[in-house]
């Protein structure tokens, strides 16, 4: 009465209000599915290189769940420790009966003791037994264990291997049990000593025709279960092949897998081939629609990313990270001078990263690189190459390098910041980036009406350019030598000097008659506009940072180098692209010092190079190919994070 009563007094739940459905918020639904995938996780077990057997088992099982396949086992190995509690009672009554006990065992025939033993049902499962009552019985050998669950408490003390599988100890022939000891030798998985040597080992691509003609070459025993043929099926996964000996009832005999597995889940000929994708600056769509073209097994997309996010990119940063630190350590207690400039993966506003590379002046060696998202910015594009110079800058200053000075693109950002922040570093243009502008500027004046003359003067002004901010060593002396370049255009080589610090006259010898170049007329429009240039105040007022006659065309090639790696026409996410950027920047280090090539006359060999914009042929000396050496350190690494080394 107590319990109806209170069951009945307990409230209801509410009815369901009819209508539309709730809907949640973004943030509840996340709640909502973190919480189901919390449950169902706490439901799942990992067996590994186990399922087989255990897929094997639910067929002869005859079941449709694992839950009943787990149940018929936890019931059959609560039964043993049943057993096992028995013996051990009767062992304790044996002890406390003492000698009276054994004496009387004594008297006991020894056929009576043979009769009341229980027989295992893997011994002689060919012959006939007897039981307790002297009785012939037989052994069904196709007895179905999905019939009676309920006779598990009745099996006897046996392994599972032997109660359930019907496998003993025993082999009928010797040719099985080598045949098995191959089996378990081909299913082991990779140790610290494998991963030395698989980045040594060759891969070959093999097609499955010639697989199975070498596969059935091989002479396979019948089953053990049922002595039935066997058959041979073949079953890709991922890039691996495995090849199953199995019989007409579903009992496997063999499997043979190409791959060795690491950590006994992953094969390795995947964790190696994404690996190599990332390593050669290649990208997963192309080399998959090339496998796909070829009908080759191929890794997944979800087991790439997988990879790549969990094994590839840490290694890589961690290579990375210990390069870096070398490099740093042999510039400790030296006054260095660096190089820096960026580089956006898109164009104008629409960038998303910005990677700002610095590079030591004297070993042209990459020391440092700075990736900036665009959202660390306030989604303003412009603002990243400050940023990452800031970031970078103060990284190697915190790692206590002795930064002399710097030398950037004329960027007005970045020279407010060291004004500002860094006052005590020397701040420097690159001079092709200064003699560039002023050959842009020279050129767009010259297309104006009746100042096509000027064109004739640009590369000789731009190339004056470079010689003075060679020669001058003060913003005095450069702006004697500078001004004189007005007197020379209109043929005038001797003017008066105002400043008194240089002559003024011309340095060159003697000017011959006859002229290819005209000169320019004094006053005409001409001569206005290239006055206006180069005695231009905003131009004048920069000439201090390129008298240290700095260039970065060195860090120009190592940006172009980054586009093998990380192309802009393709998008990644932030740790994929800068690890690629590490890449390219392992790569540029390792090879920086490559030999030029010489033939058997010990000739310097050249190798021809096409420049689009002047539309001419260049002869540089060609270096010796790369090796990268580096590879097998990386891809051992890789390996080793896999296996939690």
């Amino acid at each position: 009465m107590s319990s109806s009563s209170s069951s009945s007094s307990s409230p209801s739940p509410p009815p369901r209000r009819p209508g539309r459905p709730t809907i949640y918020s973004p943030s509840e639904k996340k709640r909502r599915r973190k919480s189901l995938e919390r449950k169902r996780a706490q439901s799942r077990i990992c067996i590994r290189e186990q399922i087989g057997r255990w897929m094997s088992l639910r067929e002869r099982l005859n079941v449709f769940s694992h839950a009943e396949v787990a149940k018929f086992l936890l019931d059959l190995y609560d039964n043993y420790e049943n057993r096992d509690v028995c013996k051990e009672s009767e062992v304790k009554i044996q002890e406390a009966d003492g000698n009276s006990t054994l004496n009387a065992e004594e008297d006991v025939p020894e056929t009576s003791l043979t009769a009341g033993t229980e027989r295992l049902p893997c011994e002689d499962l060919e012959d006939e037994s007897t039981d307790s009552s002297g009785e012939e019985c037989t052994i069904d050998n196709e007895y179905d264990l999905s019939k009676s669950f309920s006779s598990v408490k009745h099996l006897k003390n046996v392994s599972i291997a032997e109660d359930i599988l019907g496998i003993t100890d025993e082999c009928d022939d010797g040719s099985q049990g080598d045949f098995i000891e191959t089996f378990e030798e081909t299913t082991h998985d990779m140790t610290l000593d494998d991963t030395q040597d698989i980045s040594h080992e060759k891969i070959h691509i093999v097609y499955e025709r010639s697989l199975l003609q070498l596969a059935k070459k091989i002479v396979v025993p019948k089953c053990m279960f049922c002595a039935g043929e066997v058959d041979i099926s073949v079953q890709p996964v991922s890039s691996c092949v495995h090849l199953i000996w199995k019989c007409s009832a579903g009992h496997i005999a063999f499997e043979w897998s190409s791959q060795p597995l690491v950590k006994g889940q992953t094969h390795a000929g995947d964790l190696a081939l994404s690996s190599a994708i990332i390593l050669s600056g290649n990208n997963f769509g192309k080399i998959s629609q090339m496998a796909n073209f070829m009908k080759l097994t191929f890794v997944s997309a979800s087991t790439f990313f997988r990879m790549q996010r969990h094994f590839i990119v840490p290694t890589i940063e961690s290579f990375w990270c210990r390069m870096k630190q070398h490099i740093l350590e042999e510039l400790h207690g030296k006054e260095v001078v660096i190089m820096g400039d960026g580089r956006m993966d898109g164009p104008g506003h629409s960038a998303q990263y910005c990677v700002y590379s610095f590079m030591d002046l004297e070993t042209k060696q990459i020391l440092a690189i700075e990736i900036v998202d665009k959202r660390k910015t306030q989604l303003n594009s412009p603002f990243m190459e400050k940023e990452a110079f800031r970031r970078g800058l103060q990284k190697l200053l915190d790692e206590q390098l002795m930064i002399k000075e710097v030398v950037t693109d004329s960027h007005a950002q970045i020279s407010a910041l060291i004004t500002k922040k860094f006052p005590c570093v020397i701040h420097s243009y690159d001079i092709w980036g200064g003699a560039k502008n002023l050959g842009n500027k020279l050129i767009e004046a010259s297309r104006q009406k009746d100042c096509r003359r000027l064109l004739h003067w640009c590369s000789d002004i731009v190339n004056y350019f470079w010689f003075c901010c060679k020669e001058a060593n003060s913003y005095e002396k450069f702006i004697g030598m500078w001004c004189g370049l007005v007197h020379h255009v209109v043929n005038e080589h001797q003017w008066a000097s105002g400043n008194g610090i240089i002559e003024g006259r011309c340095k060159h010898g003697p000017q011959m008659d006859e002229r290819e170049k005209e000169w320019l007329e004094k006053g005409s429009k001409p001569h206005t506009e290239m006055c206006r240039i180069i005695l231009d105040k905003k131009f004048l007022r920069n000439i201090p940072y390129f008298l240290q006659f700095r260039s970065t065309f060195d860090l120009e090639q190592f940006q172009q180098h980054v586009h093998m790696y990380a192309p802009k026409r393709f998008e990644y996410t932030y740790p994929v692209y800068r690890a690629r950027c590490f890449l390219a920047a392992i790569d540029y280090n390792m090879h920086l010092n490559r030999q030029t090539m010489h033939n058997q006359q010990n000739q310097l060999i050249y190798r021809r190079i096409y420049h689009r914009k002047s539309g001419r042929w260049t002869l540089v000396p060609k270096k010796e190919n790369k090796h990268y050496v580096y590879i097998d350190d990386i891809m051992e690494e890789i390996f080793q994070r896999r296996l939690g080394i």
